[in-house]
């Protein structure tokens, strides 16, 4: 190195080259969202390695090019990958909106009188309104209304506008346990910022707000959850929310007797109409969609539904009556994961392992080999080996099939029945099915 005096004020000092290091960032933990073959769709799965990826989201099928990304994160060093499988959504701020179904089979029983059945065309989740009913009459009894209801987490400000604001301030809302999010102001919003009316103010909010919309109300700002039910939340709160706007503190809670209005799930139809209407029972087809069925069998048997939420769950009018004779469906039988790949798998049914009378055996096959033994079932509600217990346990259950009682203790025939019905949801796949959306919190938006 040289130094030379140029001036008394200038010195120029040489040195050695040298590299300066970029400091590296670890890439050993990494988000994917794609295509997969089967799966929970929009949810964030934790994979350590790619045989756990595979457990949970299959093998490698000409669409799978979630699989194919595991699989060179791994490769290369990765160790912690966090997955989300996706499909098409009809709308992608609501995470039931995906195209993608299961497939689905009914284990049945013939040769004895069948009970009266109204067999919906819609899978769940359902899209109802508040206040809509249904009209229920069972074995010519008088109709008994089962309603639905649902409203959605809202606060009001606590005096009409207008609102003094000062530019850079801005107000938090949560909406529906999502994350924060601080909406601005400024000038250039406002006529007069520091006279901004109830409608200026809504606009702002509405240009910000995920999951909620804010209106006015004689005057006064209201801001709502887009959830109508038990699962609807918001909560608006800082500095500003309090000394200018009135609003109150603290989380505002929806209410009703479904989590949300726009995704009404079958278990929740099962528990209002059977709670309501006597000797009426609700499960699902062997389509995956919603059907009523009487308790009582044979010709005497009849059950009409009507009401303003029967379009909304796929469900006709009609009077429907019981046979003398005929196949009658036991259990429900639906692939765990939507998706296409199900349509490989059908369940076997057997004589009891055990010689027990009023139990049965079953067993999963996929691709025509057996995959998953269940001995010694009983479809008796109380017994240790109920059919759904068993299936349906999340530790020991089964990975490929859940099962759903139709008729209460009624024992399904020996046969072999293929599921059908599975679809991956691809039809009018886009980039926003890739990278979700804010207020559904699906795609690359469920990976942060």
């Amino acid at each position: 190195m040289s130094r030379e005096l140029l001036s008394s004020k200038i010195v120029v000092e040489e040195e050695e080259p040298r590299v300066r290091g970029i400091p590296s960032a670890p890439t050993s933990v990494a988000g994917a969202v794609g295509l997969a073959e089967r799966g929970p769709i929009g949810q964030a799965v934790l994979c350590t390695s790619f045989e756990e990826y595979q457990a949970t989201f299959g093998g490698f099928t000409p669409d799978s090019d979630l699989t194919l990304a595991a699989m060179g994160f791994f490769e290369n060093g990765g160790t912690h990958l966090w997955a989300v499988r996706t499909a098409h959504y009809e709308d992608a701020s609501d995470p039931e909106s995906h195209t993608a179904t299961p497939a689905a089979a009914a284990l049945t029983t013939g040769g004895g009188p069948t009970p009266a059945v109204v067999r919906g065309t819609l899978r769940p989740p359902f899209t109802l309104a508040d206040g809509q009913r249904l009209e229920v009459s069972a074995n010519g009894a008088e109709a008994v209304d089962v309603v639905f209801s649902g409203t959605a987490a809202s606060v009001s400000a606590g005096r009409p506008g207008p609102y003094t604001l000062t530019a850079g301030q801005s107000l938090r809302v949560r909406v529906d346990d999502g994350r924060d999010v601080f909406i601005p102001f400024s000038e250039e919003d406002f006529g007069d910022i520091a006279q901004a009316t109830a409608q200026q103010v809504a606009a702002v909010l509405n240009a910000g707000l995920i999951g909620g919309r804010a209106t006015v109300e004689a005057g006064v700002l209201r801001i709502a959850s887009d959830t109508q039910g038990a699962s609807s939340r918001l909560e608006v709160g800082d500095a500003v929310a309090n000394t200018v706007f009135g609003f109150a503190g603290g989380p505002q809670v929806g209410s009703g007797n479904v989590q949300s209005l726009r995704a009404v799930e079958l278990a929740e139809v099962r528990a209002l109409v059977e709670a309501a209407v006597a000797g009426v029972r609700v499960a699902p087809s062997s389509l995956g969609a919603l059907q009523l069925l009487t308790q009582s069998t044979g010709p005497g048997a009849s059950l009409r539904v009507q009401g303003d939420a029967g379009s909304g769950l796929g469900l006709d009018a009609l009077l429907h009556t019981g046979d003398a004779s005929g196949a009658t469906d036991v259990l429900h039988l639906e692939a765990k994961d939507a998706g296409a790949y199900a349509n490989r798998l059908e369940v076997e049914v057997r004589p009891p392992t055990n010689g027990a009378p009023d139990t049965f055996d079953v067993l999963v096959l996929e691709d025509g080999a057996y995959r998953e033994s269940f001995p010694n079932l009983s479809t008796v509600d109380g017994d240790a080996r109920y059919v759904e217990r068993v299936l349906n346990d999340e530790r020991t259950g089964s990975t490929y099939v859940r099962a759903f009682m139709v008729q209460p203790d009624a024992i399904p025939d020996v046969q072999t029945v293929a599921l059908s019905g599975g679809a991956d949801g691809l039809v009018g796949l886009d980039d926003t099915d890739f990278i979700g959306s804010e207020a559904g919190r699906s795609g690359l938006l469920r990976a942060r």
